[in-house]
């Protein structure tokens, strides 16, 4: 099983949509700088504290369902893989929320939108963001 973190396709009235404006961000472009949302949140959620604790308790718990009921080892494989993706996309909210840790806007683009917040415009973004287990 796989988390994969990312957003719906929401259109924006521009045309573009939420998918390729994350794209453009994460990676960067020739005048976009590289703003990897979704990265950065994963790695802070996964190197904190509290996921260090979650692992524990999830190695603990696997270790006994390997001993006792194997039926469960998908189980609780898909509900660290939960917990994975929604703290990570709760964090990358945070982030864009902030703006603060993100590379500001090109002064174009604040003249344009009318304020400096990196990959904020109305929320759209924000909202789209989500994450899928595959098995």
């Amino acid at each position: 099983m796989e988390v994969h973190l990312g957003c719906k396709s929401v259109t924006y009235e521009n045309g573009e949509t939420t998918s390729d404006v994350l794209a453009w961000n994460h990676f960067g472009t020739e005048t976009i700088p590289p703003r990897p949302v979704l990265r950065m949140a994963a790695e802070r959620v996964l190197s904190s504290e509290e996921f260090k604790k979650v692992m524990n308790a999830y190695k603990q718990n696997y270790a006994m369902a390997a001993i006792n009921n194997k039926a469960d080892l998908p189980r609780l494989e898909r509900e660290l893989l939960r917990k994975i993706g929604s703290q990570s996309v709760a964090e990358a909210k945070r982030i864009i929320a902030s703006g603060a840790e993100l590379q500001h806007n090109a002064p174009s683009t604040v003249s344009r939108k009318k304020f400096d917040h990196p990959l904020f415009v109305d929320g759209t973004l924000m909202k789209a963001l989500g994450y899928a287990i595959e098995d």
